[in-house]
């Protein structure tokens, strides 16, 4: 094959290789026809910010703050609420047969296997209570940007190292409550209170609590498991009497896991994404010639072809038979505390900005999503890749109000559920390595 680099009308196309060519008619008009690789059609990016994600019925709560060079400093709050204890009869109240010795209150959390931020660094954490019950919107939904008010003062603050996996108890985090709390509980079930028998009572007793990290903190965002066993506070009491050996027992208070969620806010104000907003969307140019994805804090990238008709001009008649789309994340904007997502998702936008699915093949309902590709060894290569193939097809020969975009974003797994983020360089980053490509085989024909 011959290779030639030109520029078509003032075009930014490279058509870097040319096949022979060939010939297609006998009596008939003859046609003579090429094969094309187009390398250098411009891809305009933007970084926008999507609406804030729901965070109820996750099966993780986030705490803590991560300072990042670009995408500013993230901090996540978790709020819930808790069951009442059960208790026993037999132990507890007028019919007791045993005395009941109190020994100690805790929250226990469960570290997930998501963290976002250097996790060997030591962090703060504050538990505030409560002021306002939980209620969830008219959806029965809760948001990152959602909040519910509490105490001023921390009620318990302590300060822990997110454990290594080699550590003796490297699953759990322990944290001691005020024997106060623990001694009130115990006289409610000995009282057999109002307040202990259902779970709209205690909640106007104990309406639950507020997990945020310390405001000097710059370590890392945890998630915690959210389940019917974790987090939970776990009273611990001994029994004395009724016959038997004096006994060491436990009375857990479980969460109520359909009102959990996090709140996630950024401050973006010392990165080059200060000036973003809903209704600000920023082109790469303005951004370092980068772009940015995250997960809840709602960042994605769209994606046009603004110069995608020029290729029309290289013959009578010219069809796209492969188009391949090539993202490159910039180096040293990832790393083992702050990795990359495992899979991208492209939608197609329409008109009113509403993303819809591309489907590799409609008949398997397959939607169009790029793996990872890690170069480990050099890490000069690693990328995601996107079949563009009909969707150029289709939007070859429009114009106007007709032509379209792509929204890149992390895959639903990732995106409702993580903070996991990449930066991707525009056709124009310094770094070759780290440009976004895309390569469009075209065949052109011509009347001879």
């Amino acid at each position: 094959m011959k290779c030639l680099s030109y520029f078509l009308c003032c075009t930014l196309f490279l058509v870097s290789c040319i096949s022979d060519d060939f010939t297609v008619g006998d009596n008939l008009v003859s046609v003579k026809g090429r094969n094309m690789i187009i390398e250098d059609c411009t891809v305009e990016l933007e970084t926008h910010l999507g609406d804030s994600s729901v965070t109820t019925g996750l099966a993780r709560i986030f705490e803590g703050k991560y300072h990042s060079p670009d995408f500013g400093i993230i901090a996540a709050h978790s709020y819930f609420d808790f069951n009442p204890p059960g208790y026993s009869q037999s132990e507890f109240g007028s019919d007791a047969i045993v005395t009941v010795k109190f020994d100690s209150i805790s929250l226990i959390l469960r570290y997930d296997d998501f963290s976002y931020g250097d996790t060997t660094q030591l962090q703060t954490l504050h538990i505030y209570k409560l002021k306002q019950t939980i209620e969830l919107d008219e959806k029965s939904q809760l948001y990152t940007t959602s909040s519910v008010a509490a105490d001023t003062d921390p009620w318990v603050t302590c300060q822990f190292y997110r454990p290594q996996e080699h550590w003796e108890n490297d699953t759990t985090l322990e944290i001691r409550l005020p024997d106060e709390f623990g001694l009130e509980l115990v006289d409610l079930m000995q009282a057999q209170s109002d307040l202990l028998e259902t779970y709209v009572n205690f909640r106007t007793y104990f309406k639950g609590i507020k997990l945020s990290p310390g405001t000097e903190d710059n370590a890392a965002v945890n998630s915690f498991v959210l389940n019917s066993e974790y987090p939970v506070i776990r009273l611990h009491y001994t029994t004395i009497g009724g016959g038997v050996a004096t006994e060491e027992n436990k009375i857990d208070m479980t969460v109520n896991t359909s009102v959990a969620f996090s709140q996630i806010g950024t401050d973006r104000s010392n990165t080059v994404l200060q000036s973003l907003s809903r209704n600000n969307p920023l082109p790469s140019t303005e951004t370092g010639n980068k772009v940015h994805l995250q997960g809840l804090t709602g960042l994605y990238t769209k994606l046009s072809f603004p110069d995608l008709n020029e290729i029309l001009k290289l013959g009578k008649q010219v069809i796209i038979s492969s188009a391949i789309l090539y993202v490159y994340p910039v180096s040293g904007t990832y790393s083992g505390f702050t990795p990359l997502p495992a899979n991208l998702s492209l939608n197609y936008l329409d008109e009113n900005g509403k993303a819809i699915d591309i489907y590799v093949d409609p008949s398997t309902i397959t939607v169009q999503s790029g793996t990872l590709v890690e170069d480990n060894i050099y890490g000069r290569n690693t990328y995601y890749a996107f079949d563009v193939t009909s969707y150029l097809q289709y939007e070859l020969g429009l114009i106007g109000m007709y032509k379209s975009s792509l929204q890149l974003y992390l895959d639903d797994t990732e995106k409702n559920n993580t903070l996991k983020s990449l930066v991707l360089g525009d056709s124009s980053f310094p770094s070759d390595e780290n440009r976004i490509k895309l390569i469009i085989y075209v065949v052109v024909y011509d009347n001879e």
